[in-house]
């Protein structure tokens, strides 16, 4: 056995032959002999030894996390006094020796093994943190280590008849499937925890031998289209029930003999019933955390009139009715003891009512995508001391209007989005960590909101004011917030330029000032923000170069939008230095000069990487930014957009651009848009364009593009979008049922041949295209000259004939005067 930290230094019998004294070793005081080893958390390595055997009195054994890295070794069955044994985290693998049923004096057995690395957006949870005392389920972790450990049976398990704690979260159990009865002998049993087992079978039970048991976790396993137990709910000592993510169908049972339970989890199940009234009678329940279960019915008023409930989480359900059959009839304990309430996702109407200001302990509320109308009680600025003071409120997505007051209070997390909201922005306090107030119908300007002197800082990281009505020019204070992280602005009524004092804003990984009337240069200071991951500044009236700082100083972007500006100059080489971009959009600007040969060196657009590579190259941290800790999905940007189906993107269109298209943007495989459209492009598309294997859309019409369209782009199978219009290409469009299945209109204006266009490229075909082609050249050209004949012999007779001027200019100024008038 190694120990690399010296964790066991003071296990040295030439200094101190006392073992006992020895770190983690407890012994009889009476007798001397060793009845407890501690080795918790040492990380340990190596093998063990048999040798541990000489330690006969043995009682307590814990070896949780170590590193050994080995089956779990037989002989560990001959530690026969053995009484609580912890072996979780420890780094064993492989199947669970049978001898282990040999411990017949255990109370305890613990050897949960590591979770499985999931998928994204499976929920794999695990138990990290604890919430009044119990595991928090919101909690997610996903550990690093494979799930090694197995059984063949669990047969040995039934001559444990002693055992009270036992817990195998994340062991595959996949081939016991008589786990129900084997646990069902063991009659002292009091805690069960299974988790994440794979366990895919759970049968009936004609009799109930483990009345003793008092905790039961069965989450996150593989019971597709299996009915909840009913034997589960005749566990009449039952505290603790979780049974989340596991596809049980429903009902949830309309009888229950649980009215002990005291935590209740069903969440992410296909239940398709309505909450039975059992629970309302378990007065003993602290939390209540039914999300995601398909529930329907009227708002379940019941859990009301409960005295100890501290949590009642019901989102995402079919909950329907009215705001006031839930809150109209509250017991007066429900409302000293409740903390956090969420029915976010249901489809519960009306107006909040002046009962919710009458709740004592609130931390977090959350109506977030409900059907409230009306305006927030005028009871909600002044009278409870809990509304704009809980930790977490969130009323997005509902009807609401109306002007909110200041938040000076304690809040921390306030979400009011996607309502009818009104009025000038409310200040804040400095215990404020988010606030989304987008979507709504705030007006005015933002300097009273930003650079109030109540507070020198603030502790606000995210900041979402975007869709609004506000205007005016930004304020320069931005040094008061120096923990914002998300700040989007987008789509008010702003102008004037850009402040210098946000480049004090040096946490900033989000920047969303698009859809203004910004003007001026993107300052100079700004290059301080050095963690910036997205810049958003498209459709403003921004001008002059493209910072060559933003290649240097910003080298963690992988969003840079800044379209539909006035930015103009050349598109500097330094832009080569942001290896990690992903999406770069300059469109609809004056950009001039040529596309910087350097791009390929923008490797994120690149090289093709799988997602466990990609955390290695960024680091996790820097890998997946979801900037909200409650408001999931709210504040997010991929730095993996390509992994969450998004797509790669590469938009120069619509400036001055010259010169040739460099074959070095071909090395741009992992692209999955390429939009060069309307510029002055000249020269051949480049030979190999067809390695650009995950484009979706490619956009190269109105430019002056010449020479024959490469075979290798017959081959790009994924594109969906194509559009070559417009330029000088020659020859027959490339064979090949992709080129073909596009319009017409992908190649028109230009001297191409064969499908889909209707001229072919037989001699005959092409001497007619080329014919049409002179007929479409003689024509504008006689159209010109017409043009300024007919022009010339109008301004000459103007000029000769008097008469004929007075009129033509009288007529004018009638017209004039009678367009103002009428204005």
């Amino acid at each position: 056995m190694q120990d690399p930290y010296h964790q066991l230094s003071t296990w040295d019998d030439d200094n101190d032959v006392n073992c006992c004294k020895w770190n983690g070793v407890v012994c009889n005081n009476s007798t001397g002999h060793v009845h407890q080893l501690h080795l918790r958390g040492l990380s340990l390595r190596g093998q063990i030894n048999s040798s541990l055997l000489n330690l006969k009195h043995l009682t307590h054994l814990d070896l949780i996390l170590n590193n050994f890295k080995q089956t779990i070794p037989s002989f560990f069955g001959l530690f026969t006094k053995l009484e609580l044994f912890n072996l979780s985290f420890a780094g064993f693998h492989g199947v669970i020796p049978h001898t282990i049923g040999n411990l017949s004096y255990l109370r305890t057995l613990d050897m949960a093994g590591f979770p499985n690395i999931v998928p994204a957006g499976h929920k794999n949870y695990y138990h990290t943190t604890t919430y009044g005392g119990y595991p928090d389920m919101e909690f997610a972790a996903h550990v690093s280590f494979p799930n090694l450990l197995q059984v063949d049976n669990l047969e040995w398990l039934s001559l444990l008849s002693g055992l009270e704690n036992l817990n195998m979260n994340f062991v595959n159990l996949s081939r016991a499937t008589n786990w129900v009865q084997v646990i069902n002998t063991l009659p002292s049993l009091q805690h069960l925890r299974f988790q994440n087992c794979s366990l895919s079978y759970i049968s009936p039970l004609s009799y109930l031998n483990i009345t003793s048991l008092t905790l039961l976790d069965l989450s996150s396993n593989n019971f597709h289209s299996t009915e909840v137990p009913k034997w589960i709910f005749g566990l009449h000592n039952l505290h603790f029930l979780d049974l989340r993510n596991n596809s049980f169908i429903g009902p949830i049972p309309a009888n229950s003999n649980a009215t002990k339970l005291k935590y209740i989890d069903l969440s992410f199940n296909f239940l398709n019933s309505i909450v039975p009234s059992w629970l309302y009678s378990c007065i003993d329940l602290e939390f209540v955390i039914l999300d995601y279960s398909f529930l329907t019915g009227a708002v379940p008023a019941g859990f009301t009139n409960l005295c100890k409930t501290r949590r009642l989480s019901l989102s995402n359900n079919n909950f329907q009715g009215n705001v006031s059959d839930l809150f109209g009839n509250i017991s007066e304990c429900f409302l000293e003891t409740l903390e956090v309430l969420d029915l976010k996702f249901n489809q519960i109407s009306g107006q909040l009512i002046d009962q919710l200001g009458e709740f004592k302990s609130f931390e977090h509320l959350n109506l977030n995508k409900n059907l409230l109308t009306g305006p927030i009680p005028a009871s909600m600025g002044s009278v409870p001391s809990w509304f704009w003071n809980t930790w977490v409120l969130n009323l997005s997505h509902n009807h609401l209007h109306g002007e909110i007051p200041d938040f000076r209070g304690a809040a921390q997390f306030i979400y009011l989005s996607s309502n009818k909201l009104e009025g000038p922005l409310p200040q804040v306090g400095d215990a404020l960590k988010e606030l989304d107030l987008s979507n709504n119908s705030f007006y005015g300007g933002i300097a009273h909101f930003l650079c109030d002197e109540t507070y020198p800082t603030y502790s606000l990281e995210i900041l979402h004011l975007g869709e609004n009505l506000l205007s005016g020019e930004l304020p320069d204070c931005w040094n008061k917030w120096p923990s914002l992280r998300y700040l989007s602005l987008g789509n008010n009524q702003m102008h004037g330029s850009i402040p210098t004092s946000m480049g004090f804003l040096a946490n900033l990984e989000s920047l969303n000032l698009q859809n203004n009337r910004f003007s001026g240069k993107i300052p100079f200071a700004m290059h301080n923000c050095i963690k910036l991951v997205k810049m958003g500044l498209a459709d403003n009236n921004l001008a002059g170069n493209i910072p060559a700082w933003i290649g240097t100083s910003l080298v963690e972007l992988r969003i840079l939008i800044l379209r539909s500006n006035n930015m103009s100059g050349e598109i500097s080489s330094e832009i080569c230095q942001l290896s990690y971009l992903q999406i770069l959009d300059l469109a609809n600007n004056e950009l001039s000069s040529g596309i910087p040969r350097c791009i390929h060196n923008i490797t994120a657009m690149v090289i093709k990487r799988s997602l466990s590579d990609l955390f290695k190259l960024y680091g996790v941290e820097k890998s997946w930014y979801s900037y909200s800790f409650f408001n999931a999905g709210g504040f997010r940007e991929s730095a993996l957009i390509v992994k969450k189906g998004g797509k790669l993107e590469f938009d120069l269109s619509v400036n001055s651009l010259s010169g040739e298209i460099p074959n070095e943007l071909t090395s741009l495989s992992e692209l999955g848009s390429l939009n060069l459209s309307s510029n002055q492009l000249t020269g051949l598309i480049p030979e190999n364009i067809g390695e650009m294997k995950q484009l979706e859309s490619l956009d190269l019409s109105r430019n002056s593009l010449s020479g024959r369209i490469p075979s290798s782009l017959a081959f790009i199978f994924g594109l969906g979008y194509l559009d070559l219009s417009y330029n000088n290409l020659t020859g027959s469009i490339p064979d090949g049922t992709q080129l073909q299945s596009f319009n017409a209109s992908s190649f028109v204006g230009n001297h191409l041949c064969g499908l889909p266009l209707t001229s072919n490229c037989s001699e005959g075909g092409i001497k007619e295209m080329n014919e049409k082609a002179t007929e479409v050249e003689w024509f504008y050209v006689l159209l010109s000259l017409g043009y300024a004949l007919g022009f010339s012999v109008v301004c000459t007779a103007l000029v000769l004939k008097k008469a004929w001027r007075d009129a033509c200019f009288g007529l004018l100024e009638r017209m004039w005067i009678s367009l103002t008038t009428s204005t």
